[in-house]
């Protein structure tokens, strides 16, 4: 059986308009013309012998089959990364215990690929990876029972006590189904959304952090169900049930039944969900804590999880 050809450049132009929404905003991203995007994702689909993207009016979308390719057009662009960024001289006699700790969404959405590879490159690091909420993340590393921590750094209640690297920035973006009508909008106030059943996501402090930030402008959502199931959630989106604001890092555009989600830019400015690093102040770092450290400044992309 023959293999699909398919090139880097190709994957690149898909996956920058998969995230854009839009081949024109790719285009700029990529730094060519929209033609050329237009014609990289064309010959991409005639190679694979199916559609990856929705064309219509407002950009495009990526279809059921595109989300799965576009899952392995990331690991590969991210291997590619790794293996430009990466300078291959990671010591394989680095040895010693790594206690790392980390939050809900971060260990599902953001850090096991990462340690995985971490982990390939040091084989000799006992690494104890704890999942805890970010003020039991933040007690642990302060008491020195662990050594470095992966939490969200925007929610960080005790700063003063700890150091931070911020590792990846991801925007918040109201979810609807694929039938609802503010499809048609550009862009939507939270006004828009007081009257229509709103879903919370209970993980990581979803609900504290919007209402902190929606209760300054007036936004008292309409909450109709609280969750911890990121599936549930989906689910009740793409049922057209209600609308969330949720972070990009957890976005997909299909619910476990198949039924599609889409992002709506919010019209009020939403602070990001910020992903990091977090020590305790003033303490050194053991040389595992250090490389490990190291290899994710050294290797995330700012804009993970923008996807």
């Amino acid at each position: 059986m023959k293999i699909p050809e398919f090139t880097l450049r190709q994957l690149t132009y898909f996956v920058a308009a998969a995230e854009a929404g839009k081949i024109a905003n790719a285009a700029v991203e990529v730094g060519v013309s929209q033609s050329a995007v237009t014609t990289a994702i064309l010959e991409l689909e005639r190679t694979l012998g199916m559609p990856l993207l929705d064309r219509h009016a407002t950009g495009v979308t990526l279809t059921h089959r595109g989300h799965l390719f576009y899952q392995h057009a990331m690991k590969i662009l991210g291997a590619v990364e790794d293996a430009r960024r990466w300078p291959f001289q990671a010591s394989l006699n680095l040895s010693g215990h790594l206690r790392l700790v980390a939050t809900h969404v971060v260990i599902g959405y953001f850090l096991l690929p990462y340690l995985g590879k971490f982990r390939s490159a040091h084989p000799n690091v006992e690494v104890t990876l704890s999942e805890l909420t970010r003020p039991e993340c933040e007690e642990a590393l302060i008491t020195g029972r662990a050594d470095i921590g992966v939490i969200l750094t925007s929610n960080l209640s005790r700063p003063d006590e700890l150091e931070s690297r911020t590792l990846a920035r991801s925007q918040r973006r109201l979810w609807v189904s694929g039938n609802s009508p503010l499809l048609t909008e550009k862009s939507v106030s939270l006004a828009q959304l007081s009257d229509l059943p709103y879903v919370f996501l209970m993980v990581d402090e979803g609900e504290r952090v919007m209402r902190n930030f929606g209760r300054p402008l007036g936004f008292e959502p309409n909450v109709v169900l609280r969750t911890t199931s990121m599936e549930a959630m989906r689910e009740w989106i793409g049922l057209d049930l209600g609308v969330t604001i949720v972070a990009d890092t957890v976005y997909r555009p299909w619910s476990l039944e198949g039924r599609k989600i889409e992002r709506l830019s919010l019209a009020e400015p939403v602070p990001p969900l910020e992903i990091g690093l977090a020590w305790k102040h003033e303490g050194d770092l053991s040389d595992a804590a250090q490389a490990f450290a190291d290899y994710l400044l050294q290797t995330v992309p700012r804009s993970e999880g923008a996807a």
